[in-house]
């Protein structure tokens, strides 16, 4: 079971939302999922579009494992050109955080 998240916000660049939609869903995420450690990957946009919201893109993605290495995997990838990029992507407001999961999943029920 995973314990720790990568919790990824970003914007695409202005006009380009479709594309960097597609590009997220059938190349990059596959792309992530198929690094160690990575096990599951889910996109998300607001339930509402505000206009002072700062970024309207988050991925959640699970970490199985040491979370250190994936992410090391992740950034030795991307630095390496090992994962397809696109200019799509605004990077001045790409944010990522690991998360660790501080008690157990409650459900309801």
């Amino acid at each position: 079971m995973a314990d720790h998240l990568l919790v990824a916000i970003s914007n695409a660049q202005p006009g380009r939302d479709d594309e960097y939609g597609t590009w997220y869903e059938t190349i990059h995420m596959p792309e992530v999922l198929a690094l160690p450690g990575f096990v599951s990957a889910q996109r998300f946009a607001p339930a509402q579009l505000s206009s002072d919201a700062p970024n309207r893109y988050m991925a959640v993605y699970e970490i199985e494992g040491d979370p250190d290495a994936a992410m090391g995997g992740l950034m030795s990838a991307v630095r390496g050109g090992k994962l397809n990029m696109t200019d799509a992507i605004d990077g001045k407001t790409v944010t990522m955080v690991v998360y660790k999961a501080t008690t157990p999943k409650i459900t309801a029920r």
